[in-house]
């Protein structure tokens, strides 16, 4: 290392550079030798650290994971910049979710992605920090509790889940570098693939293809083929193909997302076999532009299941109540459990039905064969025509706004041998 020191001098000394004595660092990483060398650097002693920022990237010799550093720090900084987007509603009111989202792209996504490209996901624990971050914004830019369902943070807001959202930008890194050559980060990434495919040393292409093996939904990466621009495209579709899989397999596996369900099946009709585009399934819906809060907040919690109807209240009494016991507190029939459809839909409760024809009437001046399609289709589809058509949005989401006020003027209906969990409700 003295060596090299001593030359870089040389070189310096020759081109007329001046060097930085005081920055200028020297850090050990493995087995710390004895004695300690000295290491010069004309003819000052240079200072070791065991931590140092270098182009923004903090890193230590102290860790098995030498990025641990930057990890911390990417999250104490995301933090602050959510926290500091959030604190606009002490001054305007609940922020609607279209500017909550603009923020995070803007002021929050930045730090959680920093680094990305050479900072790769192979310790959960570092990227399960930055993670936390992104979907504690995401529940609070749709006004959900911490206990929401994960997917629909996704489907519904168009924003990648943060694991492939830095695989895939350490793929357009990688595209980058082998479409426009430069030449010092070209010759490097040569050297490295070399070393992991000659000799199997660890290096940032093996890393890559470890990253890509952590997702939820796998993405592979052939070590021993050196990339072309092509295999890289492929890559990045690829990403998109696995963020689909994953989100498909996450709605239908969840007992809580009946309406996503119905809306993708809907979608996976005009899709390749069993998967839906990403684009289909991963985009802004509609209804985070409505023009109120109350609007908003209806439609997302019953799309999301935070609603205040029994199937979702009951499930979290404690001891849960079974579904089938958590019956209608409006029609009260012992067979009519409070569901989404039931209740809005269903229900022959006079309160209700006197609400569902005022709604039926206002979006039949938007849609003329509304009616013919409430008895034509299940009422699960009818449902989900409703929460898709744009013109019916706005009038479905005042009467679901209706809905759930109501539901706040009734208790759940329990049943008798249930009622000690009345006070255990959330």
């Amino acid at each position: 290392m003295q060596e090299k020191l001593d030359a870089f001098e040389r070189y310096c000394a020759a081109n007329s550079l001046l060097i930085n004595i005081p920055k200028t660092l020297s850090s050990i990483h493995g087995p710390l030798p004895d004695p300690l060398p000295s290491l010069t650097l004309q003819g000052r002693l240079l200072m070791y650290t065991a931590q140092v920022k270098y182009v923004g990237t903090s890193l230590t010799s102290t860790e098995r994971d030498i990025f641990v550093p930057h990890y911390a720090a990417k999250k104490d900084a995301a933090i602050k910049a959510a926290n500091a987007c959030m604190s606009l509603a002490s001054y305007v009111g609940p922020l609607p979710p279209s500017i909550a989202l603009t923020l995070y792209r803007a002021r929050v996504e930045p730090h959680l992605t920093s680094g990305c490209e050479v900072v790769l996901d192979v310790r959960p624990a570092g990227l399960a920090s930055l993670v936390d971050v992104q979907t504690t914004y995401l529940r609070r830019a749709l006004h959900v509790s911490p206990r929401s369902q994960l997917a629909p943070l996704f489907t519904d807001t168009g924003v990648w889940p943060l694991a492939y959202r830095r695989f895939s930008l350490a793929l357009r890194y990688l595209r980058y570098i082998l479409v426009d050559k430069p030449a010092l980060v070209l010759d490097s990434f040569i050297a490295l693939w070399q070393l992991t495919t000659l000799h199997g040393a660890p290096t940032w292409w093996s890393d890559l293809r470890n990253a890509g093996a952590a997702l939820p939904a796998p993405v592979d990466v052939d070590l021993a083929r050196f990339p072309t621009v092509e295999d890289v495209t492929r890559l990045l579709r690829a990403v998109e193909h696995a963020l689909a899989t994953h989100l498909r397999d996450a709605i239908m596996a969840s007992r809580r997302l009946p309406l996503l369900q119905h809306r993708l099946r809907r979608i996976l009709v005009d899709s390749e076999p069993g998967l839906p585009s990403l684009e289909a399934l991963c985009t802004s819906q509609a209804y985070l532009s409505l023009p109120t809060h109350r609007l908003r907040q209806a439609i997302t919690l019953l799309r999301l299941s935070e609603h205040p109807l029994a199937v979702e209240r009951l499930r979290r009494a404690t001891p849960p109540i079974p579904r089938e016991l958590r019956l209608c507190r409006f029609c009260r029939q012992p067979w009519a459990v409070e569901d989404e459809v039931h209740v809005l839909l269903e229900c022959n409760a006079p309160e209700l039905m006197h609400r569902r024809e005022a709604l039926l009437a206002t979006a039949e001046r938007h849609h003329r064969s509304i009616r013919r399609l409430q008895v034509a289709l299940s009422s699960a589809a009818f449902l989900d025509l409703l929460l898709s058509t744009e013109v019916l949005l706005q009038p479905f989401a005042g009467y679901v706004a209706e809905v759930f006020e109501l539901c706040g003027t009734l208790p759940p209906l329990l049943p008798p041998d249930a009622a000690p969990a009345a006070g255990a409700l959330p």
